[in-house]
């Protein structure tokens, strides 16, 4: 997960791609996701929890946040389900949750070491 927050953050199409679960993939996969780079300022991401899958076809579960702008601070809270093959971690798909409540003196999702409400809040 840390992997492809990264590369959401860095413009990295390619590996966002390779990294998705080929099943999953689609012809405009690479228009869709340059879209959504080129509008969209990625700031931090916090996971949330992990753990070993279920089911047999899926190997891990995430749940993270990661917080962005475009236009405004906005947040991305999903639970993503990944498979794994060949030993290289897969994303194949993930649900949308609820936004989470930031505490006014939490930490910042920047990673600025500053209280949220000196920061971003």
């Amino acid at each position: 997960m840390r992997s492809r927050y990264t590369a959401f953050k860095l413009g990295s199409i390619n590996y966002l791609i390779d990294t998705l679960a080929p099943e999953k993939r689609k012809s405009d996969d690479k228009e869709k996701l340059t879209q959504v780079i080129e509008g969209t300022q990625w700031l931090g991401l916090k996971v949330v929890t992990t753990e070993k899958g279920k089911k047999r076809d899926i190997e891990g579960v995430v749940e993270f946040v990661a917080f962005y702008q475009d236009g405004s601070f906005e947040q991305l809270h999903e639970h993503s389900k990944f498979i794994k093959h060949d030993s290289k971690w897969f994303y194949l798909e993930g649900e949308f949750l609820p936004a989470i409540k930031i505490g006014r003196n939490d930490p910042c999702f920047c990673g600025s070491e500053k209280k949220y409400k000196k920061c971003h809040g």
